[in-house]
């Protein structure tokens, strides 16, 4: 397993706050992304780092994987953590990560694709005995 020495946080708010702190204790030092209107938000400030990855719309800032993926590489990071919401259930955007050569902090894009469908996900559960609420 490799070490991550620098990861990327693409998230804002709350979830890029969570990950830095943890990151901050295991002493990995991160990057924030952010767009125009989050320029003054915390996690700008907590990270290490911080790089303005686009314009307001989610589409061309937190959404923008090859952006994202390009600024981690740039930035000289081993990893990119999702956070949670935009691109963390992304089975897609995991699997770029991973081509690109970094670490994906999160479960396997198979995992994503699994759980993602929520139909599939119920017949897991179903067949390994986990109780689920019929309908």
């Amino acid at each position: 397993m490799r070490k991550i020495k620098k990861v990327l946080i693409a998230n804002r708010g709350v979830p890029a706050v969570r990950v830095m702190n943890t990151c901050r204790d295991k002493r990995i030092k991160t990057v924030a992304i952010y767009s125009t209107p989050d320029r003054l938000a915390y996690h700008v400030f907590l990270a290490d780092e911080s790089i303005h990855i686009g314009e307001a719309p989610p589409l061309v800032s937190y959404l923008n994987m090859e952006k994202i993926i390009e600024t981690a590489l740039k930035t000289g990071c081993d990893a990119i953590h999702p956070g949670w919401g935009f691109l963390a259930e992304n089975p897609d955007f995991a699997e770029m990560v991973e081509s690109a050569g970094l670490i994906w902090v999160g479960p396997p894009p198979k995992v994503i694709r699994l759980v993602g469908d929520k139909i599939k996900a119920k017949k897991i559960a179903q067949r390994v005995n986990v109780p689920i609420i019929p309908g």
